[in-house]
């Protein structure tokens, strides 16, 4: 709640009479980076879809405000990766609910209403609060990762237990083009900037089977080495070994194709009829 309240400030503070406003929707896909990618920075874990509603605030030409709100998945499976991975035997999935406000900054300047700025690839760049719940398919059933403490989070002498609320820096860009004197047409690339390497449930070494046992029961260290799997073997346990990469958090990537229309226009295409709708006057 305390992130929602800092968005809303952020929002109000840059909400003016006389800026334009326009309301949009986006499709596209979404995938992750992280401990569970094969090596090389080139790979970015299983593809699935993403949607999201948006306002965006047209300060000027040049400089407008984004408010967005964006459903995604993201997951990766230790299957796709080279001999060194499929043995580690880890995947996961999760659910990625975002609220972000973020600033786009129009390379050339860019105006729906036509003229010579009827199209401009932009930078854009902001602050996102999001919520993730990694999980994983086991014994038929999809198992929630975070309460388990897998890597021994809320034993003694471990970490406590990571946050599934996270904050993250947007960073991208794209293209607008207009479509009549109401519409935007918009392609974007964005990364998410990590401030865990948790998205995955995996970041530090094995921690001891026993003592998972012990503290926070079998399923825990079932899941917190799944190498006995792969091998058909009885459990592993291998303490202090590597079992992700704490170094390098994790990130994931939204890439979408999205549709805007002024809220106040007067063009050929939605703006007209948008006027008479009085919770849309600003």
């Amino acid at each position: 709640m305390r992130y929602l309240c800092i968005l809303v400030f952020l929002l109000s503070a840059s909400l003016h009479a006389q800026d334009i406003y326009s309301l949009g929707v986006s499709l596209g896909t979404s995938n992750y980076q992280g401990d569970l990618t094969p090596e090389g920075i080139s790979n970015f874990g299983r593809t699935n879809v993403t949607g999201a509603i948006f306002l965006r605030i047209l300060h000027s030409d040049f400089f407008n405000t984004r408010l967005n709100l964006q459903y995604g998945i993201v997951e990766a499976h230790d299957a796709d990766g080279g001999p060194g991975r499929v043995a580690r035997n880890l995947s996961f999935r999760s659910n990625i609910w975002e609220a972000a406000l973020i600033e786009e900054v129009n390379l050339i300047g860019y105006h729906p209403g036509g003229g010579k700025r009827f199209f401009s690839p932009y930078l854009m760049g902001g602050v996102a609060i999001f919520h993730f719940n990694p999980t994983t398919q086991y014994l038929g059933q999809r198992v929630e990762l975070q309460p388990l403490g897998t890597e021994g989070q809320g034993i003694p002498g471990f970490s406590g237990q990571y946050s599934l609320f996270q904050v993250a820096i947007p960073i991208g860009g794209g293209v607008k083009l207009a479509l009549g004197k109401d519409a935007t047409l918009s392609i974007e690339v964005g990364g998410r900037k990590l401030f865990t390497d948790y998205l995955d449930d995996v970041s530090g070494p094995y921690a001891d089977s026993r003592v998972l046992l012990e503290y926070n029961g079998p399923l825990a260290a079932a899941l917190g080495n799944r190498m006995g799997e792969y091998y058909n073997s009885d459990p592993i346990n291998s303490p202090g070994a590597p079992r992700g990469n704490p170094k390098f958090l994790d990130w994931y990537f939204f890439s979408t194709v999205s549709m805007s229309f002024l809220l106040d226009g007067d063009g050929s295409l939605f703006g007209r009829n948008m006027r008479i709708i009085p919770c849309f006057r600003f």
